[in-house]
């Protein structure tokens, strides 16, 4: 009997520098049983080069996907890894991978085995989602924070479903999604901000599992997409003192950005026949004017006093394409539990 086939999918772009170590810590796995469905989004440096010479030593596991159109970014290159995995129908699961972290040699061992025991009882349409902890390096590999959730203040393991409209504590590389999940997050909406945030929220449809142990070093420089960003009181001083008018527009966009999501997440929801009661709360909530909200704020945002106080604040819901009820949808509660 063959062992059951894990997706591994790698976004590339101009990943030439790090991006052989990321492939051997894939080929020293010890579940072997996997896929690595690659996507280059036009990389101009030796990338490719990289990737074929590793083609022949992969055993026929490195599938590089034929190149996709252009528009989105990092988000449109995982939107068509999804769909190519998905379409395929061979893998049960699917891992995202980035180019320039390294695995340590048991991610996909104990997150399939995180995963087995999600589903295990189940409905067979129950979308599932597992996601681990990251040891932070330095670009040396050097580490930084042996738990990348501690660095970051986050409690993943005690966060919401209603806790993940407001703040994504679910990091893409660290993370293993089941085909139902795939197939509910297809096509990703425009309004997405990024593709492990948006399985993240559509994990509270199903369940979702932390595992508390690092499964990869995740490596930091200078030219990260999103990173690991200290969340210290110092640190965050120094941040709104060197650059504040900046710093208020990221966080502005920030709530303007889970808001657009969370519409399209009822909006998804409602269209698989799903219950969107939570979803159509929150939004009715953050729609509400800042009097209301300031009394019931801490039902629904996570986090610590000042950053849920923070986003009461700055993420009012936006003057354009205001949430409009939909007909099934419940009013926000006036003394929510959270």
């Amino acid at each position: 009997m063959h062992a059951a086939l894990v997706d591994v999918l790698l976004a590339t772009w101009n990943g030439e520098r790090h991006l052989a170590a990321l492939l051997d810590s894939l080929l020293a796995q010890t579940y072997p049983h996997f896929r690595l469905l690659v996507s280059d989004d036009g990389s101009t440096d030796g990338t490719r080069a990289v990737l074929e010479r590793y083609r022949p030593r992969s055993g026929g596991r490195l599938l590089l996907l034929p190149p996709r159109p252009a528009g989105r970014g990092g988000l449109g290159n995982f939107e068509y890894l999804m769909q190519a995995s998905l379409d395929d129908a061979q893998a049960p699961w699917a891992m995202f991978c980035d180019q320039d972290d390294v695995w340590l040699p048991d991610k996909i061992e104990q997150t399939l085995a995180a995963m087995q025991r999600t589903e295990q009882g189940a409905e067979s349409n129950t979308p599932c989602l597992v996601h681990t902890d990251l040891r932070v390096v330095d670009e040396a590999l050097a580490t930084m924070a042996d738990s990348f959730v501690r660095y970051q203040h986050m409690d993943p393991a005690r966060c919401t479903p209603r806790d993940l409209l407001s703040m994504n504590q679910v990091t893409g590389c660290a993370t293993m999604v089941n085909r139902n999940l795939l197939a509910m997050a297809l096509p990703i909406p425009a309004e997405v901000v990024v593709h492990d945030w948006w399985c993240a929220v559509l994990s509270g449809s199903g369940r979702r599992t932390f595992v508390d142990t690092p499964t990869l070093l995740y490596r930091q420089h200078a030219v990260n997409q999103i990173g690991a960003h200290s969340r210290s009181l110092h640190h965050r001083v120094l941040r709104l003192l060197r650059d504040a008018p900046r710093v208020l527009r990221r966080a502005g966009q920030a709530g303007r950005n889970s808001y657009r999501q969370a519409q399209a997440l009822e909006q998804r929801l409602r269209s698989l026949q799903r219950d969107a009661s939570l979803v159509a709360d929150y939004l009715a909530w953050r729609n509400q004017p800042l009097w209301q909200r300031i009394r019931t704020y801490r039902a629904y945002y996570p986090g610590s006093e000042m950053d849920r106080l923070l986003r009461c604040l700055l993420w009012p819901a936006p003057a354009t394409g205001k949430y409009t009820p939909h007909p099934d949808a419940a009013q926000a509660p006036q003394n929510p539990q959270g």
